[in-house]
C-alpha cells in the first residue's frame, strides 16, 4: 500500500511539474519575447505574430482531434506527449539559432516565423494528451485541485523561466551581473527557454503510466478515416455526451479572446501604457503571484462548487477586469488590474479541464481533448485575426485607441462564451 501510495505522489507530482516546465515556454516566447522581437525589436506589424500564430492553431485544429483518438485507442498518450514535447523543444531552440545567426533579416524573420509555427504546434498539441492524463494521476474527488495547483506551480514556472533566460536579454537580473553572459535582447531567451523545457519537463516520463488496456487485433493498424468518422459522431451526437458540443463552442469564443489577449499583453502595455522591456519583464512576473493564488483558489472551488459555476465566475472576472483596462491610463490602476487578469487567467484552465472531464467519458478523454484543442485552436487562429484586424481599422486613430478597440473586441468575445456557457449541464464527476 505503501509503495503504490508513494508512486501516486509520485505521478501526482510530475504531472504538476510538467505544468511548470511548459509554462516557461508559453510565458517566455508567447506571451513575451516572440511578439517584442518582432514587433518592437524589428519593427514589423503585429500582423506577423497573428498569422503565425493562425497557421500554427490551423495545424493543431486539423490534426489533434485525430492524433488524440489514436491515443485514446492504442493507449499511446505518453509517447505522443514526449513526441510532442521533444519537437517543441527543438524548434524553440531553432528560433534563436535562426535569429542569432541568420545574415539577412528577411531570411531571419521567415525562419524564425516557420520555427515558432512548428513549435506552438507542438506545445499546442502536446497539452492535448497532458490534459487527458489528469484523471490518471489523482482521485476523482480531487482532480479540480490537482488541476488547479499545475496551474498554479505552472505560474511558478514563469516567474523562473523569466528570471533564468533575463541575463541572456538584458545581461543581468535588476543590475545583478551574471559572470560570462552577455545581453543579447528578445532573440537570445530562446534557446535557454528550451533547455529548461526540457529539463523540467523530464519526470513526467519517468513516474506517469497509463493504466494497461487490452487492446483488440482489428485495431493494430491506423484507420485515419475511421478516427475521423469518431471524432465526429463524438462531437455530433449531443444525446449521447450532453453539452459537449455547447461547451467547445463556449469555449471557442472565451478562449478566442484570452488566448488573444495573452499574446498582445506585452506589446499592450508598452505601447500604451508605456511600459519599458524590463517593467514589461517585472509587470509579468509581479501578477505571477496572483494567479498561483487565484489556481489554487479556483481549484479547491472547482471540487465544491463544481467546475461549470466556477468557470462562470473567473469569465465574469475578465469581462469586469478588461472594460476597466478600457476605462484607465494610469500606470497604478494597470498593475492592480493586471494582478485581476492574473487570477482569472490561471483560474480559467483550472475549471475548464475539469468541465470536460465531466461530461467526457474517462475511456475517451484523448479525442475529447482533442476536440477541446480543436475549439481553442480555432479559436486562437480567429482571435488573433480579429485583433489585428481591429487594430489596423483604427489605426488613423492613434495607437491608444487602437489598442483599446482590440481589447474591446475580445470582451464581446468573452460575453459570447459566458451567455453559450450558462446553457451547459452541471455534471459531478464520477468517472
Amino acid at each position: 500500500m505503501t509503495v503504490v501510495t508513494i508512486k501516486q505522489k509520485l505521478a501526482t507530482i510530475s504531472w504538476i511539474l510538467y505544468d511548470f516546465a511548459n509554462t516557461m515556454y508559453s510565458m517566455n516566447v508567447v506571451s513575451m519575447y516572440f511578439s517584442t522581437w518582432i514587433v518592437v525589436d524589428l519593427g514589423l506589424k503585429d500582423s506577423y505574430v497573428s498569422y503565425a500564430n493562425s497557421v500554427s492553431m490551423i495545424l493543431v485544429a486539423l490534426s489533434m482531434p485525430i492524433i488524440g483518438e489514436i491515443s485514446d485507442r492504442f493507449n499511446k498518450k505518453m509517447d505522443f506527449l514526449l513526441l510532442f514535447t521533444l519537437i517543441c523543444v527543438g524548434s524553440t531552440a531553432m528560433i534563436g539559432v535562426a535569429g542569432i545567426y541568420a545574415s539577412a533579416m528577411q531570411r531571419t524573420v521567415l525562419l524564425a516565423i516557420i520555427f515558432f509555427i512548428i513549435a506552438n504546434y507542438a506545445y499546442q498539441g502536446s497539452l492535448v494528451f497532458y490534459n487527458s492524463l489528469l484523471p490518471y494521476v489523482c482521485s476523482e474527488r480531487s482532480i479540480g485541485r490537482v488541476s488547479g495547483y499545475g496551474v498554479a506551480i505552472g505560474y511558478l514556472g514563469s516567474i523562473f523561466g523569466l528570471l533564468m533566460v533575463l541575463p541572456f536579454v538584458e545581461g543581468d537580473i535588476y543590475g545583478l551581473k551574471i559572470p560570462f553572459i552577455e545581453g543579447g535582447g528578445s532573440v537570445a531567451s530562446f534557446i535557454p527557454t528550451a533547455i529548461l523545457f526540457m529539463l523540467f519537463s523530464v519526470p513526467i516520463f519517468l513516474y506517469v503510466k497509463e493504466p494497461d488496456r487490452i487492446i483488440s487485433t482489428h485495431q493494430s493498424g491506423i484507420n485515419i478515416s475511421k478516427s475521423f468518422r469518431k471524432v465526429i459522431d463524438g462531437l455530433t451526437n449531443t444525446r449521447k455526451y450532453p453539452g459537449v458540443s455547447r461547451f467547445l463552442i463556449s469555449k471557442f469564443f472565451y478562449e478566442d479572446a484570452i488566448q488573444t489577449i495573452i499574446i498582445f499583453m506585452a506589446v499592450y502595455a508598452q505601447k500604451v501604457v508605456g511600459f519599458s522591456k524590463s517593467e514589461t519583464t517585472t509587470f509579468f512576473i509581479a501578477i505571477i503571484p496572483a494567479a498561483i493564488v487565484g489556481s489554487i483558489i479556483f481549484g479547491i472551488l472547482t471540487d465544491h462548487i463544481g467546475p461549470k459555476k466556477t468557470l462562470e465566475i473567473v469569465l465574469y472576472g475578465w469581462i469586469i477586469s478588461l472594460v476597466l483596462v478600457l476605462l484607465t491610463n494610469e500606470v497604478w490602476i494597470f498593475w492592480v488590474l493586471g494582478c485581476f487578469i492574473g487570477i482569472f487567467m490561471g483560474s480559467t484552465w483550472t475549471s475548464a479541464r475539469p468541465l470536460l472531464i465531466s461530461l467526457a467519458p474517462k475511456e475517451m478523454l484523448g479525442e475529447f481533448f482533442g476536440l477541446y484543442s480543436f475549439s481553442g485552436k480555432v479559436a486562437a487562429i480567429v482571435g488573433p485575426l480579429v485583433w489585428a484586424f481591429t487594430n489596423e481599422m483604427f489605426e488613423s486613430y492613434g495607437v491608444i485607441v487602437q489598442y483599446k478597440a482590440s481589447v474591446a473586441s475580445m470582451i464581446v468575445l468573452i460575453c459570447i462564451g459566458l451567455f453559450i456557457l450558462r446553457r451547459v449541464p452541471a455534471i459531478k464527476i464520477n468517472k
